[in-house]
């Protein structure tokens, strides 16, 4: 939805909505042609769907691109027009990271562990991990074992899913809403059923070293088709974009948070490494591409206005990024944002509420708005809480059905400014 909402508003370019520095103005907006073998992303679907399906878009399952070029009001006409390349990646691929800073599969399994470790959950699923493989003495009983976990974290909303693909499989389908044990007979912790990698502790990878073979094997199977392909879009990319969802995180509480967390610490790293980035800028006869990248408080539209304009919202995205923000080279411009691709609800009549469509609907059906109670934000992460502290409501997007008109939102202009504009 964020991507489809800023082409949206490049296509539609009106100054009196998406309002950049120094009055600049966008003309002649236009797609380009993608590169071979990149997959396209949706954007006339996704707007359709929104518009006049009145639902949300369709989830994001593989990496896709847009893109487009357009002419600014602020360069001389001869060198007049922008080219940009947008591309947006499934959040469940960024667990991966991991997988494509640490070349080989001992490394990761020992930094996948080691956070479980760290970790309430994780503990728990971790000890019966460790009875489990204990008692395993072949691939399938281990893998079988891991695959339990992986299902119980999913169960627990923990977004550290790895390999990834036990949660978005190759194809793009997303794991369905079902029981531990439809989960362990369903997906797979790798390529296939014969080629799945759980994760060994050190102790057991020298227990069973013809074992760890085979799951080196297909670990590096995988990061060579899965992983490494996406990373090189990134490590390519001048920009990143990364949003952070506060409001999910604290109705999920401080499980989640960690894991948000990490996977944006290992997301950083994946980019900055310097055996991982500079063997792939070598082969590409490329120095570091990393300019900017933006930590942006998304949804915000399902915040009270108060914690808006007191910069709460802002704030709980920096407190929680500051770690992976000073991982940075000093050369990569960092900025925090607030912003919501478009706005699902307004200001209530008393403080901390907001109104918003219940249901499903066209734009003008007034007659669906309800108004809720919102719970101020904190202001700053607590060392725990419980998700019963906290109240977001879920409203059903109000978008113009005339394709003419792109839906109001908060920050998508200067963000813009920040990520194209320079």
């Amino acid at each position: 939805m964020f991507l489809t909402s800023l082409l949206w508003h490049l296509e539609e370019f009106d100054e009196s909505r998406f309002q950049l520095r120094d009055g600049i103005t966008l003309r002649r907006f236009r797609p380009l042609p993608l590169v071979k073998e990149q997959k396209p992303f949706q954007f006339k679907k996704y707007r359709s769907q929104i518009a006049h399906d009145f639902k949300w878009p369709s989830k994001t399952t593989d990496a896709s691109h847009f893109r487009c070029e357009f002419e600014r009001s602020d360069w001389w006409s001869i060198w007049g027009t922008q080219k940009l390349d947008f591309m947006d990646l499934p959040g469940e691929r960024v667990a991966d990271a991991a997988i494509a800073v640490h070349p080989d599969y001992g490394s990761w399994s020992d930094h996948f562990l080691d956070h479980l470790q760290h970790d309430t959950v994780g503990r728990d699923v971790l000890t019966e991990y460790r009875r489990a493989i204990g008692e395993a003495v072949d691939a399938r009983g281990a893998a079988r074992a891991y695959r339990v976990v992986l299902a119980r974290l999913i169960r627990a909303f923990k977004p550290f899913i790895s390999p990834s693909v036990f949660l978005v499989d190759s194809s793009g389908q997303c794991a369905d809403n079902v029981s531990v044990d439809e989960l362990v007979e369903a997906r797979h912790c790798g390529l296939d059923q014969d080629r799945e990698f759980p994760p060994l502790p050190t102790e057991a990878r020298r227990r069973l070293p013809e074992l760890a073979a085979e799951f080196e094997r297909h670990y590096r199977e995988y990061r060579a088709t899965v992983v490494l392909p996406l990373f090189r879009h990134l490590v390519r990319a001048s920009t990143l974009v990364i949003l952070v969802d506060v409001p999910a995180m604290l109705l999920a509480g401080p499980r989640r948070f960690v894991d948000e967390r990490q996977v944006v610490l290992d997301l950083v790293d994946a980019v900055q490494d310097e055996g991982f980035g500079a063997r792939l800028l070598n082969l590409l006869g490329m120095g570091p591409a990393l300019e900017r990248v933006a930590f942006v408080a998304a949804k915000a539209d399902l915040v009270a206005v108060e914690d808006l304009r007191n910069g709460r919202l802002t704030g709980l995205v920096r407190s929680m990024n500051a770690r992976a923000a000073q991982r940075l080279p000093s050369s990569v411009a960092v900025k925090w944002f607030a912003a919501s691709s478009l706005h699902s609800s307004s200001p209530g009549t008393k403080p901390y509420t907001l109104v918003g469509q219940t249901e499903p609907g066209p734009y003008v059906r007034e007659r669906r708005a309800a108004e809720f109670s919102v719970s101020p934000l904190p202001e700053d992460w607590a060392a725990s809480w419980s998700k019963e502290e906290y109240r977001y409501p879920w409203f059903w997007p109000r978008v113009p059905e005339n394709l003419m008109v792109p839906p109001r939102h908060r920050s998508l202009d200067s963000l813009f400014e920040f990520i194209a504009l320079g």
